[in-house]
């Protein structure tokens, strides 16, 4: 299983909260990183429909 595009995700946000670094709160910073990125939807391997474990 290929984790990158979990990685790359990982790195813009990374890059995103260094570049929000002077913003006064942590919700200021999710809010950018949600408007760059969009909305994030993972499903994790034992959420997914079909699998025969759960």
């Amino acid at each position: 299983m290929n984790n990158a595009r979990h990685e790359a995700l990982n790195r813009r946000v990374q890059m995103i909260v260094n570049r929000a670094y002077g913003l006064h709160s942590a919700n200021a910073a999710l809010a950018l990183v949600m408007l760059t990125v969009g909305p994030i939807k993972h499903v994790l391997p034992h959420e997914r429909a079909g699998n025969p474990s759960g």
